[in-house]
């Protein structure tokens, strides 16, 4: 019987092992995890944080034994492979809980360990009370340490993804935060002239900003934080989250001898092989390729690797399946605003040497005498010639996620304005306006396109 073994057991371990489960249920497939849990969902922290997820239980969708229950997988936690011996294929294995070291003989193997938080020169940054956020475990420990002492006062360091999730999270359960952001302006995923409207948001609902400032350390006494410095100014908190981007974790790669691409995540081809003959790699350790550029980047989103997971399933079942790459489609929500954006924003299409243009408009989400009509802010990222879409950005209260995923349709299908102006996409006065806000934007994004 063919053995797999697959390191780390989230997004993208979870359905390469599941996938290729259920395509040749004879297969041996074995899940080893440094995490205690298995299945979660990190991005529901937030809303664990601000208690609108009362157990974090809910977070999990299978525990070890009902995976192998209901799926047939085994899975280990607190387990960590210190290092794959790719000539007699056998991993080097460590049990945290008991220490002791043991070996895994494999046939084929999955590297699925996802990212770790990039670590800043920060003095101070390995103080008692400050926080990265890339583990369940992460936020069940800052959940527990506020529950447990009262901490009133968070300083958020970044203002990314993790960042802007967790000031929601952490403002919206009552605790006072600032946000220190060294540049301009928050959320570097959008454009700066969309940026202003998470801002303003961010400000209305409470959270204090400091943007364009780095800080100069963390202070503490008797090595617990209590504050941060910025330039001559200090700022007390009993808590600090540290969120100025991630890395793919790649160490175990690196002394296993698997090579690394260009964007210093894990090289794969389209099927997810790695260099080393019978190893596959998946999720956010792993290189793919940007749709509309066709460059290659290390992607940190879930649904990415979700999809790379599948389809290394489906090769270790035997099939022969391509991921095609990721377009970085994302939405977040920002107290009341849903942020979505895909494709690539300006400052990127600018960056890969585009002859590309913009247009943003803001529109009614639908018609305006209906209740809940509310402003749509939309930008459209364009080839000047021809005016192929490159990339779209939504900010508004609702509608978002379906609109942002019509503007995912029209890039995958290589779509011009022209043609976005003629989508026959749905109007009813509770649900949207007679021209979609996409189509204003289209329309207008139309006499700047040449030819």
């Amino acid at each position: 019987m063919e053995r797999i073994v697959v390191v780390g057991g989230n997004a993208a371990g979870m359905t390469a092992a599941s996938r290729a489960k259920r395509l040749r249920p004879e297969l041996d497939i074995t899940i080893l995890e440094l995490s205690r849990f298995i299945s979660y969902s990190i991005c529901g922290l937030p809303y664990y944080l601000a208690d609108l997820v009362r157990e974090h239980e809910d977070l999990v969708r299978y525990s070890p034994r009902m995976l192998e229950d209901q799926r047939g997988i085994k899975a280990r936690t607190g387990v960590q492979v210190e290092q794959i011996q790719t000539s007699g294929r056998a991993m080097v294995c460590l049990d945290t809980e008991s220490n002791r070291r043991f070996t895994v003989r494999y046939d084929r193997a999955v590297v699925s360990t996802g990212y770790v938080p990039r670590v800043p020169e920060i003095e101070g940054q390995d103080l008692d009370r400050v926080f990265t956020m890339s583990r369940l475990e992460d936020g069940l420990r800052l959940r527990q340490e506020i529950e447990d002492h009262g901490y009133r006062r968070v300083v958020i360091v970044g203002g990314g993804y993790i960042g802007l999730m967790m000031a929601h999270g952490l403002r919206s359960r009552g605790l006072e935060v600032l946000l220190v952001e060294k540049n301009r302006h928050l959320y570097s995923q959008v454009d700066e002239d969309m940026a202003v409207h998470v801002e303003e948001e961010m400000r209305r609902r409470g959270v204090q900003l400091i943007l364009g400032s780095e800080v100069k350390r963390l202070e503490g006494h008797e090595g617990v934080f209590e504050g941060i410095e910025i330039g001559r100014q200090t700022y007390p908190a009993d808590l600090a989250l540290i969120d100025v981007g991630v890395l793919p974790n790649t160490e175990l790669a690196e002394i296993s001898g698997i090579p690394l691409g260009r964007s210093g995540a894990i090289q794969v081809d389209e099927r997810g092989q790695t260099g080393v003959n019978g190893i596959y790699a998946a999720g956010n350790c792993a290189e793919t390729v940007h749709r509309v550029t066709g460059s290659v980047l290390f992607s940190t989103l879930g649904t990415s690797a979700a999809k790379q997971g599948r389809v290394v399933g489906e090769n270790l079942a035997g099939h022969r399946s391509c991921f095609h790459g990721t377009l970085e489609t994302s939405i977040e929500k920002v107290f009341d605003l849903a942020v979505g954006r895909t494709g690539l924003t300006s400052r990127e299409a600018l960056g890969h040497g585009l002859k590309a243009e913009s247009v943003k408009i803001s529109a009614g989400n639908r018609a305006g005498y209906m209740p809940g009509s509310s402003d749509m802010h939309v930008k459209l990222v364009f080839e000047r010639s021809g005016g192929r879409l490159l990339g779209g950005q939504i900010i508004g209260e609702d509608s978002v996620a379906k609109r942002i995923d019509t503007l995912v349709t029209a890039l995958s299908g290589g779509m011009t304005l022209g043609e976005i102006s003629q989508l026959d996409l749905a109007y009813a006065p509770p649900y949207a306006t007679l021209w979609d806000p996409i189509q204003v934007a289209a329309n207008l994004g139309l006499r700047k396109v040449e030819g």
